[in-house]
C-alpha cells in the first residue's frame, strides 16, 4: 500500500511539473497592448571632407620595367600629397597588381603568348579642405595619376546631425502612433521598446582621368543626408 501510495505521489508531481513547462511564456506583448510603428527622421550638413581613390596604371616588356615606371609615378604622387599637408594616415593604399598582358592568335590555331605587363596601384585619400580638391585633382594628373575611380563627400563629425535625426524619427513615430491610435478608438500610452537603424545618404560624382583636361576640374560637393529609422512600439493604455 505504501509503495502505491509512492507512486501516486510521483504520477502527481510529474503531471505537475508537465503543466508548468506546457504553459507558453509571459510574453509582453500578450500582457501590453501595443501598436508598433517606423518613424524617419533626416538631418542635412554641408561635407568638409572628400574619399578620393586615385593610381597609377604602367605598362611595360617586363614586369621590372612596368613595375619601376609605376613606382616612379607613386613615388611623385605621395610626395605632393606630403608637401599638400596631407597626413600619412589620410591616405592609404587600396589596390596593388602585377598581370600580364596576352598576345592571342587571331587564327586561334596557337595559345596566346605574354606581349608585355602592366602594374596598377591605387590610394585612397582623404582630402580635409575641400576648397582645393580641385587643384589636387589637376595635381595628380599631372603627375601621371591616369586612374580615379570615384569622389564621395562625408562630414567629418556627424553626431549633432545624427541627434536631429533622432529626435525627428521619435518624433515621426509618435505622431504616427498617435493617429492609428485615434483612427481604432485607442488611448496611447508611452514606448515599451525603441530599435534604431542609421543610414546616411550624399551624391557620388564619378571622375574619370579623360574628363581631366580642363585646366581645372570643378567639384560640386552637394548636401550630405544623415537618416535615422526608429522603430518604437507604444503600449495602448485602458481608457476605461
Amino acid at each position: 500500500m505504501k509503495k502505491l501510495c509512492a507512486f501516486l505521489v510521483l504520477i502527481l508531481i510529474l503531471t505537475t511539473s508537465s503543466m508548468a513547462f506546457a504553459q507558453p511564456p509571459d510574453r509582453p506583448g500578450l500582457r501590453h497592448p501595443s501598436i508598433t510603428v517606423v518613424g524617419t527622421g533626416e538631418a542635412y550638413g554641408k561635407p568638409d571632407i572628400a574619399h578620393v581613390q586615385v593610381g597609377v596604371v604602367t605598362e611595360g616588356a617586363t614586369a621590372a620595367e612596368a613595375l619601376r615606371k609605376n613606382n616612379e609615378a607613386m613615388g611623385r604622387l605621395l610626395t605632393m600629397l606630403r608637401k599638400r599637408g596631407i597626413e600619412d594616415r589620410d591616405f592609404q593604399t587600396a589596390r596593388f597588381n602585377i598581370s600580364p598582358r596576352y598576345k592571342y592568335d587571331k587564327t586561334q590555331q596557337e595559345p596566346p603568348i605574354i606581349a608585355g605587363y602592366q602594374v596598377t596601384n591605387e590610394v585612397n585619400v582623404k582630402v580635409r579642405k575641400l576648397s582645393t580638391l580641385g587643384e589636387f585633382l589637376d595635381e595628380t594628373v599631372s603627375l601621371g595619376a591616369n586612374q580615379i575611380r570615384g569622389i564621395s563627400f562625408d562630414v567629418a563629425d556627424p553626431a549633432k546631425l545624427f541627434d536631429e535625426a533622432r529626435r525627428k524619427a521619435m518624433a515621426d513615430a509618435q505622431h504616427r502612433a498617435g493617429i492609428y491610435a485615434e483612427a481604432a478608438g485607442l488611448k496611447l500610452g508611452g514606448p515599451i521598446s525603441i530599435e534604431e537603424q542609421a543610414g546616411r545618404t550624399a551624391p557620388y560624382p564619378v571622375a574619370r582621368a579623360e574628363t581631366m583636361a580642363a585646366p581645372s576640374v570643378p567639384v560640386a560637393p552637394g548636401e550630405q543626408a544623415l537618416t535615422i529609422h526608429v522603430t518604437v512600439r507604444f503600449a495602448i493604455v485602458d481608457s476605461k
